[in-house]
């Protein structure tokens, strides 16, 4: 996969320790899976998924993971907590592995911030042919939010104008809103998907002040109804920086911005202008 893997190995402990997202999958899935299920986790990574499935009582559970640094570690991990034979474990891209049975749940959560990374929706597009019910797609729903804001771009005594995330454990990163939040684009992982985000908003603003960036944001919901924002290891809001400028309540601005999903921010263009 080369420059198209995102992460990276070591990102997968980060999610794995990360306990607001892994114990809400971990609650979701064991819900959703009943006994005897056939399972799918894409992207199985430390393969805990994988592991919440089969706990849950899955007959079978195909973990499919294309990093090759994680390959050396799941067979164990499989093994010694005790399903190395419930638990199939497949090398390769999941974008065009083909899986030798249907499966009554699919868990694939390789969700990025604005969907801009990663490579949810190529890997979904081809494993949802083997869903026997679209209703169990692990999660089902992404909503990609965005409004304006101003956040401190002083770094090391230096004004710096740079792409970055916005992480709750920094207050001092927090940034202020201008503007509601506006729903961009809603991905549904339950039908097959095109890549392109082209849209055109228009953003009121509803304090005077200074803007000097974009926030993407994200609302991921679940077969239970339940939702969840971002968390230490997923869906951190990221900032796409714009000149600063003085703004008066009232005002309103048109935004254009156009990406393709999974393919990275090389593909991201966007501009502001006052209406």
């Amino acid at each position: 996969m080369g420059e198209l893997y995102w992460s990276g190995s070591d990102f997968n402990f980060w999610c794995f320790i990360d306990k607001k997202r892994t114990l809400h999958l971990k609650k979701v899935i064991s819900d959703l899976v009943n006994p005897g299920d056939i399972v799918v986790d894409v992207g199985t990574g430390t393969g805990i998924l994988a592991i919440f499935a089969a706990e849950a009582g899955a007959k079978k559970v195909y973990a499919i993971e294309s990093d090759q640094n994680l390959w050396k570690t799941l067979e164990t991990n499989f093994r010694s907590n005790g399903y190395a034979e419930r638990i199939k474990f497949i090398k390769g891209d999941a974008r065009d592995i083909k899986l030798p049975e249907k499966a009554d749940v699919i868990i694939c959560e390789m969700i990025a911030t604005g969907l801009i990374d990663e490579i949810q929706i190529p890997v979904l597009n081809n494993i949802l042919k083997y869903s026997k019910n679209r209703n169990h797609i692990v999660p089902y729903t992404l909503r990609n939010y965005i409004d304006l804001v101003y956040n401190n771009n002083k770094f090391y005594n230096h004004i710096l104008h740079i792409i970055r995330y916005e992480y709750s454990w920094h207050p001092e990163l927090k940034s202020l809103s201008y503007t509601q939040k506006h729903l961009y684009r809603e991905i549904d992982f339950r039908i097959i998907n095109n890549d392109m985000v082209d849209a055109k908003l228009d953003l009121k603003i509803e304090r005077s002040g200074k803007i000097n960036g974009l926030r993407i944001s994200n609302e991921t919901v679940f077969p239970d109804g339940s939702t969840l924002g971002d968390s230490e290891a997923y869906c951190i809001p990221l900032i796409l920086p714009i000149k600063e400028q003085q703004v008066q309540k009232g005002d309103t601005y048109t935004l254009r911005l156009s990406y393709n999903m999974c393919k990275g921010l090389k593909t991201i263009d966007y501009t502001l202008e006052k209406s």
